[in-house]
């Protein structure tokens, strides 16, 4: 079937550019790899958003929840009834496997979770895959062993265990402070001098209070060597060591589809994989290929859904201009 817009990825940023098309009358549809808004379904089960809920509304449709910062279920429950209320056209549990163009459209093939090929054309395509799915990989001996993960959702199997998380942002505090709470023995290992500049607020006053007292082992300019089932080796300021461990969690950061962008000749900045786009029409190098939400911003962490939200409004403009044109 031929659209006038495929959107690959069904996230919030997703979610708002179809109903942004839709409101103009623009045929769409949208093509997400796991469940809808998977990035936030992969969030820790009790994490309450920094953001408020009104900045997290799209399609001008009201977000109340309970208290000012929302929930991940309260989160997840209003994009799903926004999806179904809107009757917002998407297709989840297909990934997308190829991309091709001709002269005029882009043939995109997609497989199910049966593993048959759904093939689709269309006049422009809207990336609209965020970050979460491809997380920063260490590259060192030992990282692809089950016990070693990239998502944290909640501490409570690991009560008892020696669990190492590496990282210094917010999702890797909040993981070392939800293990701590839930009984884990944690080590935190950072490549930065501190982990107090650049999180919330509302983590700082713990993970202080927690390093300070020796109750999270904290091993700052250090990285992590190697792993294996029973250990985890660091390089730190005062040599090598290596200590008990059953867990890593490695969450240091996460990146753009590499090789989707590559593949369509989308250019990117080599360090910062921010893409080349349009500031005005979000429309890449590559004609008809348009980038919406977090992706936007690369590696960089400065682009989130309370940018990306308003993407497809201006997208969805420039689709309307130049099919009327």
């Amino acid at each position: 079937m031929m659209y006038d817009v495929v959107i690959i990825g069904g996230g919030p940023c997703g979610l708002s550019a179809g109903l942004a098309l839709k409101e103009k009358g623009i045929s769409y549809v949208i093509i997400e790899k796991e469940a809808i808004v998977n990035s936030i379904v992969n969030c820790p089960t009790d994490i309450r958003f920094y953001s408020t809920s009104d900045r997290l509304e799209i399609g001008d449709i009201p977000f109340l929840s309970q208290e000012v910062r929302p929930t991940r279920t309260e989160l997840l429950k209003y994009y799903r009834l926004v999806t179904e209320r809107q009757d917002i056209n998407i297709n989840c549990f297909q990934k997308v496997e190829s991309i091709t163009k001709d002269n005029n459209s882009f043939t995109i093939n997609a497989t199910d979770r049966k593993g048959t090929i759904i093939s689709y054309q269309a006049k422009k395509i809207i990336i609209a895959t965020g970050i979460y799915d491809h997380p920063k990989k260490m590259g060192v001996e030992g990282e692809g062993l089950p016990k070693v993960m990239h998502y944290y959702k909640e501490g409570h199997y690991y009560y008892g265990q020696q669990v190492t998380v590496v990282g210094g942002k917010n999702s890797a505090i909040e993981a070392a402070i939800d293990l701590y709470r839930n009984g884990a023995q944690v080590t935190l290992v950072h490549r930065g001098e501190s982990v107090y500049q650049g999180i919330k607020p509302s983590l700082l006053l713990d993970i202080r209070n927690f390093i300070e007292k020796e109750k999270i082992k904290f091993y700052p300019n250090s990285s992590v060597a190697k792993i294996d089932e029973l250990t985890i080796s660091l390089h730190t300021p005062e040599g090598n060591i290596t200590i008990p461990n059953d867990y890593v969690f490695s969450l240091i950061g996460y990146q753009p589809d590499l090789n989707m962008l590559q593949s369509l000749g989308i250019q990117m900045d080599p360090s910062s994989f921010v893409p080349a786009f349009n500031s005005d029409t979000y429309e890449t190098n590559v004609p008809n290929v348009y980038l919406a939400g977090v992706v936007t911003g690369g590696v960089t962490n400065r682009v989130f859904i309370e940018d990306g939200r308003f993407h497809g409004l201006k997208i969805a403009e420039d689709i309307e201009r130049r099919l009327n044109a």
